[in-house]
């Protein structure tokens, strides 16, 4: 088993930044806000492509506009996306034109490219109200400005769209977007009771994680909604509806505080009202008030699809976490439900454990794309779900990621850099979402910590061959490089750096003497990477270029430590093989829960208090969690010595 995939899907998923789930799916009709009307209210409707100028025929150009357009109809999406572009490419001047770059905008809307759609949508966005994509182009762009957090400019492109309370023009799945992206763009301009209204709209006809994600949503911009602005908001909204479940607590505590006692619980007796009727608090008897069982842990794991090697891996580290799967009820041990390659089967399977097993908490591990409704079904039902995630939960929410965001292990690196006396920097990596990210932590990072970086260089994700991308390094020697790529790529950029004049030595070694003379005298460089998917296998073929490298994996096999020499000896009878860092963290994910229910938690509340509030020691650090339930710990660094790689004792 191999954790390169786990972490390779994991990282590139997590390039698009998403920290909550997008705006899924349909919802019905709410009370919208009455904005301004528009001319023709509503969603942005589809343009009808112009027909060809009199006289103007170009049979094969129409063909190639109705086949690209099939396509994108049909939702083949990077078929479609080539036959556009091979459109524009062929036929730049062509009356269909306007709605060929409409159509590639929303297609780069959807694959999260943002800026793209922006640069399509501008010039067909200041076209004059009567040409037929003009009103699409300037909703899209709209959509477009919000995502890249130009709140205002997208607010003022989106308003006109949203119909009047009472309006029947538009349908309930025409405004799916269209309130999510206003709630997002009102919130940064500052309107939190609006921005909260408009997820009240969002939510009254949604499915149930369309409705967890408006309720946690409107949690958070609640908290920062000031008392008297509660007060006030909490008066005129609607009844029953989400304003009044969130700012309630708030309402009544400045109520209270101006003398107004009866008012104050009037104001609590209709919160409660509120938070039962948008889903918050299940009545007497609801699953969400569960006790579970203390020792039954829960397993949502991916066991079929591409993420099977993750499951699999899981789930061996958390047999040898417990000892065995339970097999009935009543008996202590582990219950196991597959997540499949379905993003709905993860919140299915999430139930089914809290249902059918009662188990206290669950250790998940899959497809990204079911971390949505995961999280909405751990939530709604109480129960604190470990996920082998690095995205950031939110305080709202029972779930906690497991793994180390990129963004922190490079932070460690960094740290431990500029500690050593290293203040010139050199990074490269792949040019990738996940390179860009990475490279993008590391330039930060050094720019906070009073470091410069002095040279950068990317490659073609998968590369094997880098001369070419260290020529800046060769210029401009940094003291200290980072590799913005797994230990499969360092082996192969560590001797590339080496044939520039470039070892990778510990800070502060002698530097080499020149090999001859008349040769360039060898520099030393502090190699720096977070080096996924760490083996041995780095030094068996690489190890004299890779001297002091800090590398910051997330979890390496270091038989230094007894913890984990401990694990390994135990895998290793077990199932004959290697642990990666699928299973260490798993591993952790599994003892978390045991610790909480051994130090006296007997219920899900309890776990989700003390997993939130605790420290547990672990083989992947001192597990910790932040307040939005992202793993807060530091990474831990490994330092390549001789022909060992061993956890670093130095603080960074």
């Amino acid at each position: 088993m191999r954790v390169a995939l786990y972490f390779a899907v994991l990282f590139a998923a997590c390039a698009a930044g998403q920290t909550t789930p997008t705006l899924p799916g349909t919802y019905g009709q709410g009370e919208p806000l009455p904005p301004p009307v528009a001319p023709e209210p509503g969603a942005a409707p589809e343009p009808t492509p112009a027909p060809p100028a009199p006289g103007v025929s170009d049979p094969g150009a129409e063909a190639d506009f109705r086949d690209a357009k099939a396509r994108f109809d049909a939702g083949e999406n990077d078929k479609a996306r080539a036959a556009l572009e091979a459109f524009a490419t062929q036929h730049p001047q062509h009356a269909f034109r306007p709605s060929v770059d409409l159509m590639l905008a929303r297609l780069a809307l959807l694959r999260s490219d943002a800026a793209a759609a922006r640069k399509l949508l501008e010039p067909l966005a200041s076209a004059p109200p009567d040409v037929g994509s003009a009103s699409s182009a300037r909703y899209y762009l709209g959509l477009a400005e919000v995502r890249l957090k130009n709140f205002a400019r997208g607010r003022e492109l989106l308003l006109p769209f949203l119909p009047p309370a009472g309006s029947t023009a538009t349908s309930a799945e025409a405004l799916v977007e269209l309130r999510g992206a206003l709630a997002e763009a009102t919130a940064g301009v500052g309107e939190l009771p609006v921005a909260i209204e408009l997820l009240d709209g969002y939510a009254r006809g949604g499915r149930v994680h369309e409705k967890a994600w408006a309720r946690a949503r409107a949690a958070e911009l609640a908290a920062e909604v000031s008392p008297d602005a509660a007060a006030r908001a909490f008066r005129a909204a609607p009844e029953r509806g989400l304003s009044r479940a969130v700012l309630g607590a708030k309402a009544s505590a400045y109520v209270r505080a101006q003398g107004d006692t009866s008012g104050a619980g009037d104001i609590d007796a209709e919160t409660a009202t509120a938070r039962r009727a948008v889903g918050f608090d299940e009545p007497s008897g609801g699953s969400a008030g569960g006790a579970g069982e203390p020792g039954r842990v829960g397993l949502a794991l991916a066991l079929s699809g591409k993420f099977q090697p993750v499951g699999e891996a899981a789930m061996r580290a958390a047999v040898l976490a417990t000892g065995a799967l339970g097999s009935g009820a009543g008996s202590a041990g582990l219950y196991l439900r597959d997540t499949g390659a379905e993003p709905e089967r993860s919140g299915n399977a999430v139930s089914a454990l809290v249902r059918d097993e009662d188990v206290i908490g669950i250790v998940a591990a899959g497809d990204k794309r079911g971390a949505a409704p995961l999280l909405v079904a751990a939530t709604e039902n109480g129960v604190p779900a470990l996920a082998l995630d690095d995205i950031a939960p939110g305080a709202s929410t029972t779930a906690f990621a497991l793994v180390h965001a990129p963004e922190a292990r490079v932070s460690a690196l960094v740290r431990a850099a500029l500690t050593r006396g290293a203040r010139e920097f050199g990074v490269i990596g792949p040019d990738s979402a996940t390179g860009k990210r990475l490279r993008e932590a590391l330039r930060r990072e050094v720019t906070v910590g009073g470091g410069k970086v002095v040279a950068e260089a990317s490659y073609p994700a998968g590369a094997t061959s880098f001369g070419a991308a260290i020529a800046p390094f060769k210029k401009t020697p940094p003291q200290a490089i980072f590799v913005a790529d797994g230990a499969d790529r360092l082996e192969l950029i560590a001797p590339a750096l080496a044939a520039a004049d470039l070892w990778s030595a510990p800070w502060g070694a002698p530097r080499p003497a020149s090999p001859a003379p008349g040769k360039p005298r060898p520099r030393n460089v502090l190699l720096l990477s977070t080096a996924s998917d760490l083996s041995p296998h780095l030094v068996q073929a690489a190890g004299r270029y890779v001297q002091g490298a800090m590398l910051s994996p997330g979890f390496y096999a270091d038989a230094g430590d007894a913890r984990v020499r401990a694990f390994l000896d135990a895998y290793r009878a077990a199932y004959g093989g290697e642990p990666h860092a699928a299973e260490a963290y798993a591993f952790d994910g599994v003892n978390v829960l045991r610790t909480v229910t051994a130090a006296g938690a007997r219920t899900r509340a309890d776990a989700v208090k003390a997993i939130a509030t605790g420290a547990f020691e672990g083989l992947t650090g001192t597990v910790r969690f932040s307040p939005d339930h992202a793993r807060a710990d530091a990474p831990r660094i490994y330092v390549v010595d001789g022909d060992v790689i061993k956890a670093s004792r130095a603080t960074p």
